[in-house]
């Protein structure tokens, strides 16, 4: 991680005693980023969350060191924060009179944001039960925690004492990272769950892939795409629930509602294509139209080291090239999902889409063959490098990551923070490279049906 200083001129939104005395005020951030874009966006974040409005950027993004502030104990001060935590942030002012100080005078900084009641709204809309099924309806009732992964086949495999790594999603360790993802051990009974599903409904749906291994048939290979959607939906929903909550709280002059008025209308795009890819999934699944799904599956005899379902909007494929702008909110999105299950002898990657997704679909897929093709591999470095870059629902084996060496976690744990950092803008090539020869995957058969492989 680099860091960068930048420096703002900037007025202050709520009236403040103190602010009567001003002439002036400047926001000086020393900001641990990976790239100049992501630490201007996470300096102008801070300051509108502190009340503050910019009116000039005095100066950009600009690389630092240690070694450029020994000398000057306040920047010395603020770059060791910065370390700590990201961020560091002083601002300072002139006195109108030329009387009050000799000098920029230390302002302070607002702390409006409650962690504890933004904590608290999440976790109850975690707790919030509905059924997701095609059929359900008010009779639908005792909401249960439907595991997204399947507990038996998958989590019991990779775990250890009953236990597995997964992606942290407590307030405390995000703030303590800085917003960076890390990987704390769980019981697999409450790994992956949500409560998305009546009992009646997981039962019977899912009853195809939860007590078989995946053969595939297109039943099978639908049902795992359906689940993921459902999940996915309900993450969705929950979070801009919690944006609009947050709206709600903040004072018509705060400076913080411009970036929460960008993080809804991002969201709501998001939930809009999220519901309409259902929608279809809704009706292939009660026409029982199982040709409507299009997939490739990997195949591998090794023990598995992880167990994931996710899904994505592919943006950028293997060798870097863009097939989809998510920015133009006017287009419909192509989606795609991924997820290991068991098969009849080790364990199974899978891709798969609607029929309706088959263009941005078939060109990433496209795109992983000729990779493959390139490198004469399995493309199993490519595979996880894709899964740990894209899919926050994983599950690790506790024997296998504790074996890597501090280097290799310390890569991957930097990885599963790619699609979190609202500040950064989405590197075209983040699929190219990264996390050689860490899994150590190899595929001995690829499946597809009817036909999917697309030739490179």
């Amino acid at each position: 991680m680099t860091t960068f200083f930048v420096q703002f001129q900037v007025v202050p939104t709520e009236y403040n005693p103190q602010h009567a005395l001003l002439q002036g005020a400047f926001a000086s951030c020393w900001v641990a980023e990976e790239s100049q874009p992501a630490a201007y966006n996470k300096a102008r974040f801070y300051i509108a969350k502190d009340e503050w409005e910019i009116t000039e950027t005095k100066s950009f993004p600009m690389e630092v060191t240690q070694t450029d502030f020994e000398d000057r104990d306040i920047g010395l001060d603020q770059y060791q924060k910065s370390q700590e935590s990201g961020i560091a942030i002083v601002y300072a002012g002139w006195a109108r009179d030329g009387k009050t100080t000799a000098g920029p005078m230390p302002l302070e900084r607002a702390r409006k944001f409650d962690l504890n009641a933004y904590v608290g709204k999440q976790k109850r809309l975690t707790q919030k039960g509905r059924c997701l099924h095609f059929e359900s309806d008010n009779r639908c009732g005792a909401f249960i925690n439907a595991h997204s992964i399947q507990k038996n086949g998958q989590l019991s495999t990779i775990a250890d004492d009953g236990h597995v790594y997964t992606v942290s999603r407590n307030m405390g360790t995000l703030k303590r990272n800085d917003g960076h993802f890390a990987l704390e051990k769980h019981g697999i009974g409450k790994v992956s769950t949500f409560l998305g599903f009546c009992g009646r409904h997981d039962n019977q749906l899912f009853s195809p892939i939860d007590t078989w291994p995946l053969h595939p048939t297109g039943e099978q290979v639908l049902l795992y795409e359906y689940r993921s959607i459902c999940r996915e939906l309900f993450v969705k929903e929950n979070t801009l629930e919690l944006i609009d909550s947050q709206l709600a709280a903040l004072p018509a002059t705060s400076s913080a509602l411009e970036f929460f008025e960008d993080l809804k209308t991002g969201t709501s795009f998001g939930l809009k294509n999220l519901r309409r890819h259902k929608e279809a999934f809704d009706d292939s699944l009660q026409a029982k139209r199982f040709a409507d799904i299009e997939y490739v599956l990997f195949t591998s005899k090794q023990r598995p080291l992880l167990a994931f379902s996710g899904l994505f909007f592919p943006e950028f494929d293997f060798l870097g090239r863009q097939i989809q702008n998510l920015a133009n909110h006017r287009i419909r999105l192509d989606l795609l999902t991924i997820c290991s299950a068991p098969v009849v002898d080790g364990w199974g990657f899978l891709f798969s889409w609607h029929k309706t997704s088959s263009p941005a679909s078939t060109e990433f897929m496209r795109s992983l063959a000729t990779v493959i093709h390139q490198k004469s591999s399995s493309g199993g470095d490519a595979m996880f490098r894709m899964v740990v870059s894209n899919c926050e629902n994983l599950a690790v084996s506790p024997a296998w990551w504790d074996g890597l060496p501090a280097g290799q976690q310390a890569a991957v744990t930097a990885r599963l923070s790619h699609g979190a950092n609202i500040f950064s803008p989405t590197n075209p090539e983040y699929l190219t490279r990264g996390l050689e020869g860490i899994c150590q995957w190899e595929f001995a058969a690829v499946h597809a049906a009817p036909e999917r492989m697309p030739r490179s």
